[in-house]
């Protein structure tokens, strides 16, 4: 993410969307930005936040749209695993390409709607109509007149069968906050049956990069 926001010591940086600004702080681990603006509806995700931190994160309460209303310039912005959340993404992506300097990076790190992870059917089937598709983010954004370039990235991982259902029983991905308790349950019970020889599950986190340039 560093490569492709080309991050300088003297940008300003918006997490957009940052959750608990895991993302921003380790960036910031590796470079020393002049600003980051962590943005997120959520107070509660906001405050674990470390306060004592000398970063120069700023918190900011408030959803990706409102906030891309506001005035200011910055140099980067950064939404990662988040667009999803977004129904009005065109009128989101005008407003953040006002927002950026001329040369400045929108960078969007997404998950497409086809995931190959080792989840029950109806979690997949959740992801489907859970996330943006790909193609039409990359027109919403070349629309809004953006430059953008598109890229990839697959990790490989491999855990133990019994810890990646207590992720799934957590939760773990938002699409899977959006099915009910019950259904979580038989989600795991699915998942036990189709996976009772295994021990560790392997599978491929697929990312897609679309860096938009003003």
């Amino acid at each position: 993410m560093i490569e492709k926001l080309e991050l300088r010591n003297t940008d300003s940086l918006v997490d957009l969307g940052c959750g608990t600004g895991m993302y921003s702080l380790d960036i910031i681990k590796q470079v020393q930005l002049r600003k980051v603006i962590a943005v997120d509806p959520y107070p509660e995700m906001l405050k674990q936040i470390p306060e004592d931190t000398d970063s120069n994160i700023h918190t900011v309460v408030s959803d990706a749209l409102s906030f891309s209303k506001r005035p200011g310039i910055y140099d980067k912005i950064l939404i990662k695993e988040a667009v999803h959340h977004i129904p009005e993404r065109e009128k989101l992506f005008n407003c953040l390409f006002n927002r950026l300097r001329k040369g400045g990076i929108l960078l969007l790190v997404h998950v497409p709607p086809e995931v190959k992870y080792p989840l029950f059917q109806k979690a997949l089937d959740r992801c489907k109509e859970w996330h943006a598709d790909t193609d039409e983010l990359l027109e919403q954004l070349e629309n809004t007149d953006f430059q953008v370039e598109q890229d990839f990235i697959d990790y490989t991982h491999s855990i133990p069968k019994q810890k990646y259902f207590a992720m799934v029983k957590s939760c773990y991905m938002s699409a899977l906050t959006s099915l009910g308790e019950q259904e979580i349950i038989n989600g795991l019970i699915e998942m036990e049956k189709k996976y009772k020889d295994t021990k560790s599950l392997e599978f491929v986190d697929h990312f897609d990069y679309l860096k938009a340039v003003k």
